[in-house]
């Protein structure tokens, strides 16, 4: 009877062992789960918003009708806006991995420095940017330009989460894969941004300080900085 106790324990305890290494080294596919379920159940309680979100073009209509304080407080936003951070860190880890041919599934401790970088770096200069504009008395008119531009870097980042889905589930992925993705995201985004200036010129010039400040300062400057300490790296 002890014995078969014993057996029981033991074989359980292995069980346990087992499925910590499997937890291990598949925390990209729980990361990847986690996101597509998250996404899910967000546009199931925000159907609506969501309709917004997927039409960048609406945001005024969405400003006009819907916005009620903070937009970047709705849950929607939030849990976007997470997923955006993990997309576009994944992808980096992946290409980063790549470039040191080291294993995606082992080297969580990389992901979660790039992942608190990225996140940090977004949520600082986003801050500073509308502190600027309420500061400079044009937050309202902005309101509806970062509205845009955020639901970009979202767009973008569903794409990077499924760019990496792919790179991580195939078995044999060519290196300028993974950084034709990152300039495919690169390329997009800075054609928006062309877009959304060329579309709210009007209110940019009539404030040329905040222009200059904004687009040289705050958009060009801190990528150029990040890019500078990648490279050295």
């Amino acid at each position: 009877m002890i014995c078969s106790i014993f057996n029981a324990l033991k074989k359980l305890l292995n069980l346990e062992s087992s499925l910590r290494l499997i937890t291990y080294q598949n925390w990209i596919t729980i990361i990847i789960v986690s996101c597509v379920i998250l996404l899910a159940a967000t546009k199931f309680f925000y159907q609506a918003r969501f309709s917004d979100f997927l039409n960048i073009v609406g945001a005024d209509r969405f400003f006009s009708t819907r916005s009620k304080g903070v937009f970047i407080l709705h849950p929607l936003q939030v849990v976007l806006l997470v997923i955006q951070f993990i997309g576009i860190s994944l992808l980096i880890y992946l290409a980063y991995c790549s470039l040191l041919n080291l294993p995606y599934s082992e080297n969580f401790d990389i992901f979660k420095y790039i992942f608190l970088g990225y996140s940090v770096f977004e949520i600082v200069k986003f801050l500073l940017e509308r502190f600027i504009a309420y500061v400079l008395n044009f937050d309202k008119k902005t309101q509806s330009f970062f509205y845009k531009r955020l639901n970009v870097k979202h767009l973008l980042g569903l794409f990077a989460l499924l760019g990496s889905a792919f790179i991580v589930y195939q078995l044999q992925i060519p290196f300028y894969f993974i950084y034709s993705i990152l300039g495919i995201i690169i390329t997009i985004y800075t054609i928006s941004q062309f877009w959304l200036i060329r579309k709210y010129k009007s209110d940019f010039f009539r404030f040329p300080f905040y222009f200059i400040l904004y687009f040289c300062t705050l958009e060009i400057g801190p990528y150029f900085i990040l890019y500078s300490f990648i490279a050295k790296q």
